[in-house]
């Protein structure tokens, strides 16, 4: 069977993750995939948190 790989500019890392809301309970957990080909970094997933009943 073969193995492949992405290549090492091509891994995804993981990004920031953000503050949930204060005093909230009824959360969602959104995680974005970003990339910019304008710089030279990997691809990253950033983690949000959004209060479903604001």
């Amino acid at each position: 069977m073969v193995e492949l790989t992405l290549p090492k500019n091509s891994k995804i890392k993981a990004g920031k993750t953000w503050p949930k809301p204060e005093n909230a309970t009824n959360l969602r957990e959104y995680r974005i995939y970003r990339w910019s080909p304008d710089d030279d970094e990997n691809p990253r997933m950033d983690t949000y948190f959004v209060d479903m009943d604001d």
